[in-house]
């Protein structure tokens, strides 16, 4: 654009009035274009955010139709959670642990555990660069896999206490 303005200013004369038209019309078409992909890498930055989020889900309750002790419930929900690189860091003895999984060092997952000898409930109690916000409507967002970390262990902890239900047979 400088050297065009350059140009006109110098050889004012070897210009005519549809040429420096045209040469308006193509530095405004250069600039449109400069605009729409900015927008576009805007948009495509922000949707690739969007993708990887989604709402919050604890997983549901756990049972099981067994007799179990607190300590059997405490040490399948433990294996569970060792099994898949969680670690227990509090435990307040009364049925209630807090849990966590540290991913690549940079994302952490904190849930808390609540236990009885029937069941068992996960629900999200922090987040560290997970995308972790409450929207508008009043909803919770998170990174998608903190999701699927959460069902895992469900699975994995439900499959310890029932192998610990076989084993009582």
């Amino acid at each position: 654009m400088l050297a065009f303005l350059e140009k006109l200013v110098d050889n004012f004369s070897d210009f005519s009035i549809a040429e420096m038209r045209m040469q308006v019309h193509k530095m405004r078409l250069r600039s449109m274009k400069s605009c729409f992909m900015a927008l576009a890498i805007v948009g495509v930055l922000g949707s690739a955010s969007t993708a990887r989020s989604a709402d919050l889900n604890d997983p549901e309750p756990s049972l099981w139709d067994c007799e179990l002790s607190q300590e059997q419930v405490l040490q399948g929900i433990t294996a569970g959670l060792i099994g898949r690189g969680w670690s227990v860091i509090e435990n307040d003895g009364q049925g209630n642990l807090v849990a966590q999984i540290i991913v690549r060092a940079k994302h952490t997952l904190i849930v808390d555990i609540a236990y009885d000898d029937q069941s068992f409930d996960i629900n999200y109690k922090d987040s560290d660069n997970l995308e972790y916000r409450i929207r508008r409507n009043g909803t919770a967002n998170i990174h998608r896999n903190a999701n699927s970390w959460m069902n895992n262990i469900r699975e994995d902890i439900t499959a310890q206490l029932l192998t610990l239900c076989a084993l009582n047979r």
